[in-house]
């Protein structure tokens, strides 16, 4: 016996020190999901999921595992720490806090804007009041577009040139040149003209003076409640201010408008001979992001405009657009330090980091396409009790963090009524549908209805006839009625009765009347019987 014991105590010896180093292994740990990105500039680099750069580590395969083993031979494991994003910056919001933000080193104050939908992905100082310099002149400009016809051919007043000097950004209008409306914008938005700027403000509004206040009723009309302006053209003025966020406001607004979108991508734009100058005069944008005329080192293919500014208050500001693969930001950056048009234009260093941050961090997916059911609703009155289908109005597509391939985090939110009757008509809009990504809004739509649905026309009128009834303003002044009517016959009974008893009462004082006094005809009638009586009667004294 003590051999079995013996033989089976090492049997389970031998199976136990089999187990141990099995345990003590290393198990590989999954290999994260990584995607390839190519940027604007046309260079590709691999991110994770939350659109970070992956660096290629060495291959640490073989390794030995004795670093994991303690002296008694087993394995210690140490959990990871998990990532947290750094704190950020003061004046620093993102509307993404998992992401590392974009190093905007010179800027005072900047933004990146997802153009579709407003939403600011970046801010730094986005409230600070700042002076805006030349990009004031987006106001000017698309003021001048909303309120000038084209065509219209101007001749420059001296009003409107007397205060320009040499040092002012021009492009050298004299008294009397005759340029068109459109000539003048392009001028001003290219080349930065403030002689164009004060040529069309006296033509729109009669003076300067009246045409800044048209520009701050626009601004109020926008909702940029922290700018205030003071002149057409962005001269430094201490009254004359506003904000990134404002000037974000205003950019957005403007670059709906074709025209005005169309004109500040121009990287050149000429004028012919005029009636004070036999030369074409060229204009090349002081953009540098959107041609090399002006400087080599910056020119950006995705960039769409928009304008530049400078004066030794404000710094360099530069508010800027760029398109991409359906993507469309707006980067703007104020109070630069330029020092030149290469290596140290520090507001396109700053503003094609934004742009850079926002291309390799974000995608645009789309989230819901007309045709795709989004719910359906029971309705009212139907026939055959047909349910009504929704859909978007229009295709929904949104800028969502370009590592996340799933759509769990995206939120919707159906707005419909509680009640829909019919008959619902194929394309008609029944309530609007939201959609949120992390809490945040990136899209919404109309939902229209897919099918089309008949009323049951039966039951349509007897509802009608039920709501008739039981209807306050029919139901109301039937009850009066009838109480109308039954207090009617109750006064006629009591007319009645009062009018019985009346005649009662007459009657028995007729007959008490008679009583007390006889008639006259019939006691003489009784005299006359009674005294004839006594004539015969047998006691008569006569006999």
């Amino acid at each position: 016996m003590n051999k079995k014991l013996i033989t089976f105590l090492t049997a389970a010896l031998i199976a136990a020190l089999s187990v141990i180093p099995a345990a003590a292994a290393p198990t590989s740990s999954p290999t994260p999901s990584t995607s390839t990105v190519t940027s604007p500039d046309g260079t590709t680099r691999v991110v994770d999921e939350d659109g970070e750069t992956v660096t290629p580590s060495p291959d640490t395969d073989d390794e030995d595992d004795e670093d994991n083993e303690d002296t008694d031979g087993e394995t210690s494991e140490t959990p990871a720490p998990e990532s947290t994003p750094a704190p950020l910056a003061d004046g620093i919001t993102m509307e993404d806090p998992s992401l590392t933000p974009p190093d905007v080193e010179y800027a005072k104050s900047a933004l990146l804007m997802d153009m579709h939908s407003g939403r600011v992905l970046y801010s730094k100082n986005l409230d600070e009041r700042v002076y805006p310099a030349s990009t004031t002149k987006i106001m000017t400009g698309i003021l001048a577009i909303e309120n000038a016809n084209m065509e219209d051919t101007v001749s420059a007043p001296y009003e409107a040139l007397k205060d320009i000097t040499l040092e002012d950004s021009q492009m050298g209008i004299l008294v009397g040149e005759n340029l068109t409306v459109e000539q003048l914008i392009k001028s001003m938005l290219v080349y930065s003209a403030n002689d164009s700027a004060n040529v069309l403000a006296v033509h729109i509004s009669g003076s300067l003076d009246k045409f800044v206040d048209l520009m701050n009723q626009k601004a109020q009309e926008l909702g940029m409640t922290n700018t205030h302006f003071a002149n057409t053209c962005g001269l430094h003025d201490d009254n004359h201010y506003t904000t990134a966020r404002d000037l974000a406001i205003l950019t957005k607004y403007a670059m709906k408008n074709e025209t005005f979108r169309d004109i500040v991508k121009m990287p050149i734009y000429k004028i012919p001979a005029t009636n004070k100058y036999t030369m074409e005069r060229i204009l090349v944008n002081t953009n540098l992001f959107l041609g090399t005329s002006r400087s080599k080192y910056h020119y950006y293919p995705p960039a769409i405009g928009v304008k530049t500014g400078h004066t030794s208050q404000s710094g360099y500001c530069l508010v800027s657009a760029a398109a991409y693969e359906n993507m469309e930001f707006l980067a703007i950056v104020m109070g630069c330090p330029d020092e030149d048009v290469g290596e140290q234009a520090y507001s396109y260093i700053d503003s094609k980091t934004l742009f850079e941050y926002g291309f390799n961090h974000y995608r645009h997916q789309d989230i819901a396409k007309n045709g795709d059911v989004a719910a359906d609703s029971k309705v009212y009155e139907a026939k055959n009790d047909m349910r009504v289908a929704v859909t978007v109005e229009n295709d929904v597509s949104a800028l969502i963090p370009a590592g996340d391939d799933s759509k769990d985090n995206i939120k919707t939110v159906i707005d419909l009524p509680d009640r829909i009757d019919a008959p619902v008509a194929k394309g008609d809009v029944l309530g609007t549908i939201n959609y949120y990504y992390n809490d945040v809004p990136i899209g919404s739509s109309n939902l229209i209805a897919t099918n089309d649905v008949a009323r049951n026309q039966f039951l349509h009128v007897f509802h009608i006839i039920i709501r008739v009834i039981t209807s306050p303003f029919f139901f109301v002044p039937v009850i009066m009625l009838i109480f109308i009517l039954l207090y009617a016959k109750h006064k006629k009974k009591k007319r009645e009765r009062q009018k019985r008893i009346q005649q009662i009462k007459k009657n028995r004082q007729q007959n008490e009347t008679n009583s007390r006094t006889p008639d006259r005809r019939a006691s003489r009638t009784e005299r006359n019987q009674r005294d004839t009586k006594s004539e015969n009667s047998r006691y008569s004294r006569d006999k």
